[in-house]
């Protein structure tokens, strides 16, 4: 039987959170973690709980706890926004600052293992008809 479209991209989704989860994991981080301390980095290293969730697409609790754990294991600080007390802070730790550069070595690690049988050609192309399924479904 001939898979559909979507059901391919749930398999390699699901392939590629098992190989990073597997790659970060001497790191204590996973997959979704090492994703919120890219956002934070790009940020400038601060921002609100709340803006994590909307990154993140997911619910308030899963960020919660996903932002406990981190906190837990050195890489995120957090704090009540003094001047409006339902907005939950949360900054990168020295800690987290220095694992930037690893996690950027295995993302591209991961980049490079996904396209290496595609021409730099046909690796644009696909990143545009990713780009255009993503437009297509929003």
């Amino acid at each position: 039987m001939e898979q559909d479209i979507g059901y391919k991209l749930k398999l390699i989704t699901e392939r590629l959170k098992v190989r990073a989860d597997a790659d970060l994991k001497q790191h204590n981080l996973t997959l979704t973690q090492s994703r919120v301390l890219a956002f934070l980095n790009e940020k400038g290293g601060e921002a609100t709980q709340k803006e994590i969730e909307d990154y993140l697409q997911v619910s308030h609790p899963t960020v919660v706890g996903v932002v406990s754990r981190m906190e837990q294991n050195g890489f995120l600080d957090t704090w009540f926004d003094p001047g409006d007390r339902r907005n939950k802070m949360v900054r990168l730790t020295e800690t987290a600052h220095r694992m930037g550069r690893t996690m950027e070595q295995v993302t591209k690690e991961h980049e490079q293992i996904l396209l290496r049988s595609f021409s730099p050609a046909e690796a644009a192309e696909l990143k545009r008809m990713l780009d255009q399924i993503l437009k297509n479904i929003e």
